[in-house]
């Protein structure tokens, strides 16, 4: 009877958010290998089997929870790069709303890149997620440099990459810590941002 109770709750259908917000609660506390299904079911106030009738294990809840953070991602872009009226403010406009997501959104950062990745990116909806966020930064190259595709695409793939690894790198040293520690009382990571992105990453003559 009171496990009837502890679930009456959720018939509207929104125990899987509640489980997915816990879960970030805990990776927040323990880390991404510090807790369980039961753990998340527990402080979720169901049953050790309710977390199954959404998530068939550890690893579905975190690609769900990856999804989430994508589309956050992708949706922060967007609004940033319709405020732009040409590319090259919106190469600097992206690589500064990326690193501010990962500032603001640690937990979803982490579980986006670094939670156990190559289960999490062999599942099709995290990957057409990641796609559709980094789709922004790609579309931004083809405006800003319409040579590069042209032969075998590597300079294309090459400025991508040098984009993505730039602002993905500032984020995740000033996220881990040794970034943010070095520059304490020096440096604001906004400062850093504009110090980074005001550099001419891609070099079009060449």
């Amino acid at each position: 009877m009171a496990e009837t109770g502890r679930t009456d709750k959720y018939h509207h259908g929104d125990l899987r958010q509640t489980l997915m917000n816990n879960c970030l609660k805990m990776i927040e506390e323990k880390g991404v290998s510090g807790f369980t299904l039961r753990e998340v079911a527990r402080i979720s106030g169901v049953s050790p089997a309710a977390p199954y009738h959404h998530f068939k294990n550890k690893t579905e809840l975190l690609a769900a929870v990856a999804v989430m953070g994508f589309k956050m991602l992708d949706e922060a872009q967007r609004k940033e790069t319709e405020k732009c009226d040409n590319p090259g403010a919106k190469l600097k406009v992206l690589g500064r709303s990326y690193v501010m997501f990962a500032v603001n959104h640690k937990v979803y950062f982490h579980v986006m890149f670094r939670a156990n990745p190559e289960p999490l990116w062999e599942n099709t909806q995290v990957m057409n997620a990641a796609k559709q966020a980094l789709s922004h930064l790609e579309n931004t190259i083809r405006e800003l440099y319409p040579e590069a595709e042209k032969g075998n695409g590597n300079h294309f793939k090459a400025a991508v990459l040098t984009c993505w690894s730039m602002v993905h790198g500032l984020a995740s040293l000033w996220v881990d810590g040794p970034l943010r520690a070095a520059e304490s009382g020096k440096l604001e990571i906004e400062k850093l941002i504009d110090l980074i992105l005001g550099q001419d990453i891609i070099h079009r003559g060449s």
